[in-house]
């Protein structure tokens, strides 16, 4: 990020032009326009009168062909000139068919890239392995290998795999319910793994539910619906998982099944401080007194 914002100050100095405002996307694909810091931008060069939009590069601003004709017509609209520090793109019939062959280069790069990673996770899930994030109780690891290769593995989790153990064996005799359950996993230390943006936290019972439905704690590898034998460690045996899916069937007849509740912008609205927006159901109760 350094060098690209004294990149971008270099071109300024070239175009006679001063930086008003900078926006940032760390870590951020390009893949998508519904970017925070990119529609701010379009926002900002639409409400305010600025000559030039100095990117690093054209496959910064969009992926595709459709998103980057959207965003440089809202930059034309504007009386706005999209600027390339490492490229040559301009407003002139040459610099525009290079834009054009940039932004199909950006493309073409983004979706063979996808078909060759999913080609790999799929040989990796054909021979045992783990393509995907391991489950709660397992942890990724990163090793070397005698050639320097870095060999990515999954192990079990010393703090949490005894208790989805317990899970599984105690959800198998029948005498729990998931909430149930869910509160005594509570009270023996059973959390969530922590992520930078958020702490570690109990189980929820549409969680625990998810656990012990999971394929992947009988020693299987479930990836785009296939299954395939893991080498990873198993949590619990067969017997036992299937009297767990039985158990689950059971009590799912009789009304007892986590709450899920789909609505038509899950996952598409954050918070302003960028976190993401989730439902909170209510209720009305209407008594009839008659």
């Amino acid at each position: 990020m350094p060098a690209q914002r004294e990149a971008a100050q270099r071109k300024a100095d070239q175009l006679g032009a001063v930086i008003v405002k900078e926006f940032i996307e760390p870590g951020e694909s390009a893949k998508t326009a519904q970017r925070r810091a990119l529609q701010d931008m379009l926002d900002y060069v639409t409400e305010n009168p600025v000559q030039y939009c100095i990117t690093n590069k054209v496959d910064r601003l969009a992926r595709n062909r459709l998103d980057d004709a959207i965003i440089h017509a809202t930059l034309r609209d504007a009386n706005n000139i999209l600027v390339s520090v490492t490229e040559n793109i301009d407003e002139a019939p040459s610099g525009m068919l290079m834009h054009g062959i940039l932004a199909s280069m950006a493309e073409f790069y983004s979706l063979n890239l996808a078909q060759e990673v999913l080609k790999g996770m799929t040989q990796k899930a054909s021979m045992g392995g783990t393509p995907a994030k391991a489950p709660l109780g397992y942890l990724n690891v990163r090793t070397t290998d005698a050639k320097g290769h870095e060999v990515r593995d999954v192990t079990i989790d010393p703090e949490r795999a005894d208790l989805v153990k317990f899970a599984f064996t105690a959800y198998a005799t029948g005498d729990w319910t998931l909430s149930s359950l869910a509160t005594e996993l509570e009270a023996r230390g059973l959390t969530s793994r922590p992520t930078p943006a958020r702490p570690a936290k109990p189980i929820s019972t549409t969680a625990l539910h998810k656990i012990l439905t999971n394929p992947y704690y009988q020693g299987s590898v479930t990836f785009r619906g296939v299954t395939y034998d893991g080498t990873h460690t198993a949590l619990t045996e067969s017997e036992t998982w299937l009297r767990v899916q039985q158990q689950l069937d059971d009590k799912n007849q009789r009304g007892e099944r986590p709450q899920k509740y789909d609505h038509y912008p899950k996952g598409t609205l954050y918070c302003s401080c960028g976190a993401k927006m989730m439902i909170e159901p209510s209720w009305v109760s209407f008594l009839d007194g008659i």
